[in-house]
């Protein structure tokens, strides 16, 4: 007998619209690791060659609060050699975490007393100091709900009183650092929460109730899903969490709070239960960087990260890579590379999501508008059909393809060139 297959769905009609500009460029950055230490084969001329390939903006790397000395950006002992020389090999924008606990205050060394709160927060002016002429964005702490007690593990979610991984006991830490680096460089970019994993944004919301992003210019938060249900491995996931932060977040002058997400990433490792394949790491990459291009309360993404920091194939933490540990390109480098073009000619952006498991972007550059569409995952396929003549069309990273009125839709990003008057376009679900 044969197998059973489903029919296509009906055609309906795409919703159009007006497009809308952002009022800032989305920043695209990559991790990198440099400021902690440690044998991960970043090499600082290859690194800076990599991101350009990328087409990467801006990296995130540690400014370490117990090795920054305060003496001057390149003095000996302020940063590592290999930090110092990879900036001075690339023109991207620095975006450094100040963190990393601090032995010199006692205890763990992380800032849970009023001391160590001021010591931090004389460190966080220091750097800011010595570190503006690379107009860096500041992010204060790195994921302190999973690492403010050791002794304690991991937070997740909201905290009980007097808990030190608790939000309210991170907002203390956060005004008192934003408003020591607004006093030395009142024009910087700064961001607070760096927020590790966050079951309903409990933690999150406890900053932002405590005061924590008051002074700041946005919220920055982690997002990964490697190890959810497989079918929850995607970009869709991650954005449905996004949108569900942005109505959570409070509104400063009726605008709403911006959006950093300065994680995010999907493994390639082979042998284990949080496996990805390569191409669908690449794909939630691509996904996530246009979702976000055409989302204007979303102002950067951070990939974590640039290349693998080790050789097994196995472990997640070593295969987050957009390259190999040796610089050996993965799909998702060349998807990249190819987003970030996109995005960085557009001027206004409209998206839809006109039924669940379909994602439509259109953009304009001034020139040419476009058409990017994706289905949400690999088992799922579309079809736009679009009016008058036919239309060249690809998937991101590859050439040219065909032209065709009937364009078949799938989980990577096919971007459509349009021309000419404006013609309905339908979609049906496969």
């Amino acid at each position: 007998m044969a197998p059973m297959t489903s029919a296509p769905g009906p055609l309906k009609l795409l919703p159009d619209g007006p497009l809308s500009a952002r009022p800032v460029p989305l920043i695209v950055g990559v991790g990198v690791h440099f400021g902690i230490g440690g044998d991960y084969g970043y090499d600082p001329a290859r690194t800076a060659q990599a991101m350009q390939t990328v087409g990467a903006s801006s990296f995130r790397d540690d400014l370490t609060w117990a090795g920054f000395k305060g003496a001057g950006m390149n003095a000996p002992g302020t940063m590592r050699p290999g930090q110092a020389a990879f900036l001075a090999a690339t023109r991207a924008r620095p975006l450094f975490i100040l963190d990393h606990p601090n032995p010199a205050i006692g205890g763990d060394g992380v800032p849970v007393t009023d001391a160590g709160r001021a010591a931090f927060a004389g460190f966080a002016r220091d750097a800011a100091q010595q570190t503006a002429a690379r107009r860096p964005i500041y992010e204060i702490w790195n994921e302190w709900n999973l690492n403010a007690a050791p002794a304690m593990g991991k937070l997740v979610g909201r905290a009980g009183p007097g808990d030190p991984r608790g939000g309210d006991a991170y907002a203390r830490l956060a005004a008192q650092a934003t408003a020591a680096i607004r006093a030395t460089q009142p024009g910087a970019t700064i961001l607070a929460g760096a927020a590790g994993t966050d079951d309903g944004w409990q933690w999150v919301r406890s900053v932002a109730g405590g005061g924590g992003l008051r002074g700041a210019d946005g919220l920055s938060v982690h997002y990964y899903n490697h190890c959810a249900r497989p079918e929850n491995r995607t970009a869709d996931e991650a954005i449905d969490k996004m949108q569900a932060l942005h109505g959570a977040m409070p509104t400063r002058g009726g605008r709403a709070m911006p959006i950093y997400v300065t994680e995010i990433g999907w493994p390639t490792t082979h042998g284990g239960s949080c496996d990805i394949a390569r191409n669908d790491s690449g794909n939630n990459i691509a996904q996530f960087l246009l979702w976000s291009a055409a989302t204007p309360w979303m102002r950067g993404v951070w990939i974590y990260q640039l290349k693998d920091q080790g050789k097994r194939p196995d472990d997640i933490e070593d295969n987050f890579g957009l390259f190999t540990y040796d610089y050996k390109p993965k799909p998702a480098a060349c998807m990249v590379r190819d987003v970030t073009r996109l995005i960085g000619r557009a001027k206004s952006w409209r998206v839809d999501q006109p039924q669940p498991g379909l994602t439509v972007i259109r953009m304009d550059d001034g020139q040419s508008r476009k058409l990017i569409a994706w289905t949400d995952r690999p088992s799922q396929t579309a079809q736009l059909v679009l009016g008058g003549a036919p239309t060249p069309y690809r998937t991101v990273c590859a050439p040219d393809g065909p032209r065709d009125t009937t364009i078949p839709i799938g989980s990577r990003p096919v971007v459509v060139s349009l021309a000419g008057k404006a013609t309905p376009i339908r979609y049906r679900m496969m």
